[in-house]
């Protein structure tokens, strides 16, 4: 049966990387040892144990909107940046390479975690706590002797649809991110915004109207 992707995934990330991936076309699957989530690093520790070369490496997306746990936990401390993905084009990308897995997380209690799964299954299994991520993982496995710290996998631009800034980096830096982004090969006509989510301009334009009308109701005199 052949599996049909739609939708998008987020790669929440620093302002470098994504300048690499936006330069060299590729994206960057890291070791899982440095992560800070013990818990999921122990996960992936106990799959790398099992396979051929004994190490994988980890690219996570995201598959719903945006939130500030995203931004504030995978984006640089909340000023990095955003790609967002056709996920049709790059699962088609990506699959042309036999060492890469890739799927959504499944998300389950710590009570209900079974080592009698399918050890292909344990890149995919993260503690309920973290469902509202709905992570979307890349997996590589590499079946011949793979010495690099990290696993490169090319990718054509045209995976990427948009690339939005932490709306915590000033106005400024962000404008001279977009004009940078716009001079790479192939990237004048890419969409690069700067993400409202913690700081809208409808919201706080809502916020000055209510001020001011608080204001001048407070001007009214009581009627006698």
């Amino acid at each position: 049966m052949v599996v049909q992707y739609w939708g998008s995934l987020k790669r929440y990330t620093s302002t470098l990387a994504a300048l690499d991936t936006l330069i060299n076309r590729r994206i960057t699957l890291l070791n899982t040892l440095a992560w800070a989530d013990r818990n999921d690093r122990e996960l992936m520790d106990l799959y790398a144990s099992t396979t051929p070369r004994g190490v994988a490496f980890a690219y996570c997306m995201a598959e719903g909107n945006e939130t500030a746990h995203h931004w504030q936990v995978f984006a640089d401390h909340g000023f990095g940046v955003c790609i967002a993905f056709d996920k049709a084009r790059l699962i088609e990308a990506v699959s042309l390479d036999p060492a890469i897995k890739h799927g959504s997380m499944s998300y389950v209690n710590w009570r209900d975690l079974s080592l009698e799964k399918p050890f292909h299954a344990l890149p995919f299994i993260k503690r309920q706590v973290f469902r509202a991520e709905r992570e979307y993982r890349l997996v590589a496995v590499p079946d011949a002797p793979f010495e690099e710290p990290s696993y490169n996998l090319a990718i054509p631009l045209n995976c990427i649809t948009s690339v939005a800034m932490s709306g915590e980096v000033p106005a400024a830096h962000f404008e001279t991110f977009r004009r940078l982004v716009r001079t790479l090969p192939d990237c004048g006509k890419l969409s690069v915004r700067h993400s409202g989510l913690l700081r809208n301009r409808r919201w706080a334009a809502a916020v000055d109207a209510a001020r001011t009308y608080q204001t001048v109701d407070d001007a009214v005199p009581d009627p006698a």
